[in-house]
């Protein structure tokens, strides 16, 4: 079996220690000790414990979580490889059906996965020749492979991008609803059907509802990294409350769900002193409060998720804001694949405003 490296989670080049300087804690990313891809991975555990402000300050975070089984985490780096010389892909969709397989001719396969898959692989002795690959990678993830010999891969070149593009590519903002692209993954592929089975994203939300991630996360073809309401504290100021206009336009409404807020924060901080547990004062938290979630799919999840919720006129309001931002950045990076999304949307939203 032939290994070779295509294509792996890059950082959205939008993205810079200088441009997110000033933007939440974004610039945390580059705190990580390990490459811009693990730092990522390193980033969204951190989003779940809320603890940005110690990227990088234990060496070991990554592979600690992998031995621990929180290697959902993990799940952020996507790896696409060239198999030649070997019938074994065939199978390993069986094996695991969260890696895609296509077959190219000649012998040749494309392979892609998040590297939890490559790790479950492994663990079967299933693809052992690209250890090396992986290992190269990822060290941290992969840091029971610690006897391999790292190599240099080597990716296709990475697209261009302009101005104007880039400017679609940063952080968008829309009160307080924050959308982020982190990075991608686009083996540079004629063929828009395999670029749309190969292709993946992660994106970064903020400032949303668990109204919203309640609806994000029925995409189950993807792979999620939510702040938690078990380990985090959110007494009084530790959450904010997402209002929807039509409330927050209607005073009385306003009013109602101020006071509301106000008794379910008091009685969380009262539960707290009285020595119950994070994980079950949270039982009192409303789906208005505040939260964060990275979240990774390949294209063809996502597309399924923006004709849902981006460009379908009956999706709620927060979801489709949502959906039209990351829209927006799918299409920029591959204006092939989201063509008909993009059609749509223009049609649906932009002409009819």
């Amino acid at each position: 079996m032939h290994v070779e490296l295509l294509a792996y989670t890059q950082r959205n080049p939008a993205l810079t220690v200088e441009s997110v300087a000033t933007i939440g804690d974004l610039g945390a990313i580059w705190q990580g000790k390990a490459d811009y891809p693990e730092n990522v991975v390193e980033f969204a555990g951190r989003v779940c414990y809320r603890s940005t402000h110690r990227m990088g300050a234990a060496a070991d975070f990554i592979a600690d979580r992998v031995r621990e089984g929180h290697e959902d985490i993990i799940e952020h780096l996507v790896v696409t490889l060239r198999i030649t010389d070997s019938l074994e892909p065939l199978r390993w969709r069986l094996l695991n059906r969260h890696c895609e397989v296509s077959e190219l001719g000649s012998g040749a396969w494309l392979v892609s996965g998040n590297t939890r898959v490559w790790l479950d692989f492994f663990r079967r002795g299933v693809a052992l020749e690209a250890v090396p690959i992986l290992r190269t990678l990822a060290p941290g993830i992969f840091a029971e492979y610690a006897g391999a010999a790292d190599i240099s891969p080597i990716a296709g070149a990475a697209p261009l991008f302009d101005e104007a593009a880039l400017a679609v590519l940063a952080p968008y903002e829309q009160g307080p609803m924050r959308v982020t692209l982190l990075g991608y993954t686009q083996p540079l592929l004629a063929d828009p059907e395999l670029a749309l089975h190969h292709g993946a994203a992660t994106f970064f939300f903020e400032g949303i509802s668990r109204t919203c991630t309640h609806q994000l996360v029925r995409h189950r073809l993807a792979s999620f990294s939510q702040e938690s309401q078990r380990y985090v504290d959110l007494s009084k100021g530790g959450w904010k409350a997402i209002v929807p206009p039509a409330v927050a336009e209607h005073p009385q409404a306003m009013a109602e769900l101020d006071e509301f807020w106000r008794i379910a924060e008091e009685k969380y901080a009262a539960l707290r002193k009285m020595g119950i547990r994070k994980e079950d004062a949270r039982f009192l938290l409303p789906n208005a409060a505040e939260t964060r979630i990275v979240a990774t799919m390949n294209f063809a999840a996502w597309s399924h998720f923006l004709w849902l919720r981006a460009v379908d006129k009956a999706a709620q309001w927060e979801i489709r804001a949502m959906g039209q931002a990351v829209l927006r950045m799918l299409h920029t990076l591959s204006p092939d694949v989201f063509a008909e999304h993009w059609r749509v949307y223009q049609e649906q939203f932009i002409q009819e405003a």
